[in-house]
């Protein structure tokens, strides 16, 4: 493209369009925490518009419009804001049809009728310049220097909340990237596990890891959604990776107590599952933390609930669990799941049947987890919600 002039130039040019397109804001509709920004903006500085737009390779994508109704994705050839980002500085242009650089462009001799513009640079880290905060007006008019002041701590702001964004697609891959990514390796099993926030970042997570003779496996569901919920969920699964041992109530126990203070302090709590599955038996040991949301589905079609063993954690600090046992025999599969997953059906405990169902008729684990993924997607998910399927398999597999 006629924007770069070299190497340096290329490879700058193609961070800053990985930092635009890392954003996931491309294509996304209107969004409160930006409308609100360009609405003051458009009536501080009393102009007809106010934008945020994002520039990428070829494209200027206007994600706040004000006002509304406009066409989102232009030319990048065609914008004022593709110059503004080629430097750090503001631009302004008093009269587009003064300016050689403007004055033939479509934008200026068409129907939008541009005559002012002025420009903010919206920077993310090493001075990648995504975007812009632009006025426009279809009049001839100066800018001040008390303007430009104004603008130019109106583009903090966007750059706060552009920030912001990349701060939480950095954290959900750091969360999606401490899940578990192999499942144990026996071969008489299966473990397969998913994990869908219902934003950037959540407060489910699932875990696991074998010794040579035992699958541990933990899910919980802590209360709260985005960051919060996410920085709880990381403090409980750590409490329960620095505990060996198979006494899965024992472990429920002392995680309470190490963490009881804390999660009161933010009135907070955690409901989860933790078990212990003997390989060479089937033979599941569990403590479940007020959570109930365990079926184990049988080869023959029949399902078993498994209930709670004992309250959340971080209800009271010195909560006690009881331990229970259940059987996997050969083609049996065992499903724990978040109350998220229910909100994909009627939200209540009736929809366990619908859940073990897809348990059930699923050809193998991953296949269960798959369909559940399908459900989600075609959903709007208010929760997070986490799924992990365990089968022993079949002595005929």
């Amino acid at each position: 493209m006629g924007h770069t002039n070299g190497t340096a130039d290329d490879r700058f040019e193609r961070l800053r369009v990985a930092a635009v397109e890392r954003l996931d804001l491309l294509d996304t509709p209107a969004e409160e925490r930006f409308d609100r920004i360009t609405r003051i903006a458009r009536e501080l500085f009393d102009v007809p518009v106010a934008e945020i737009n994002l520039i990428d390779d070829e494209r200027q994508f206007t994600k706040s419009p004000q006002p509304g109704g406009v066409v989102q994705n232009t030319l990048r050839t065609d914008s004022f804001c593709d110059v503004t980002i080629q430097r750090p500085e503001m631009l302004v242009v008093p009269d587009a049809t003064q300016d050689d650089r403007f004055a033939s462009r479509v934008t200026v001799t068409g129907e939008r009728h541009v005559r002012f513009y002025a420009g903010r640079p919206l920077s993310l880290g090493d001075d990648l310049r995504v975007g812009t905060l632009c006025l426009v007006d279809t009049t001839p008019r100066a800018f001040g220097a008390e303007q430009l002041q104004l603008l130019d701590e109106m583009g903090l702001w966007v750059e706060r909340e552009l920030q912001d964004t990349a701060d939480l697609d950095r954290a959900a891959e750091v969360q999606q990237g401490l899940l578990p990514r192999n499942q144990p390796s026996y071969p008489d099993y299966d473990v397969v596990g998913v994990n869908l926030p219902a934003k950037t970042v959540g407060g489910d997570f699932y875990d696991w890891h074998g010794t040579d003779s035992t699958i541990v496996l933990t899910l919980a569901d802590v209360m709260g959604k985005g960051a919060a919920g996410a920085i709880i969920a990381a403090a409980v699964r750590t409490a329960f990776q620095s505990r060996a041992g198979d006494d899965v109530a024992e472990a429920i126990d002392e995680v309470n107590a190490q963490l009881a203070l804390d999660l009161g302090g933010l009135g907070s709590f955690a409901t989860l599952f933790h078990a212990a599955v003997d390989t060479a038996s089937g033979r599941v040991d569990y403590a479940d933390a007020g959570h109930g949301l365990t079926v184990v589905v049988r080869r023959d079609g029949t399902v078993l609930r498994l209930e709670a063993t004992g309250l959340p954690i971080g209800i009271v600090a010195d909560g006690r669990w009881s331990r229970g046992s259940v059987v996997l025999e050969p083609g049996d599969r065992l499903a724990t799941f978040t109350d998220g997953l229910l909100d994909l059906f009627d939200g209540t405990l009736e929809s366990l049947g619908l859940i073990a169902a897809i348990v059930r008729e699923a050809p193998a684990p991953v296949d269960a987890v798959a369909r559940v993924v399908e459900i989600a997607g075609a959903t709007r998910a208010a929760d997070d919600i986490t799924f992990v399927v365990v089968e022993r398999r079949s002595l005929s597999a």
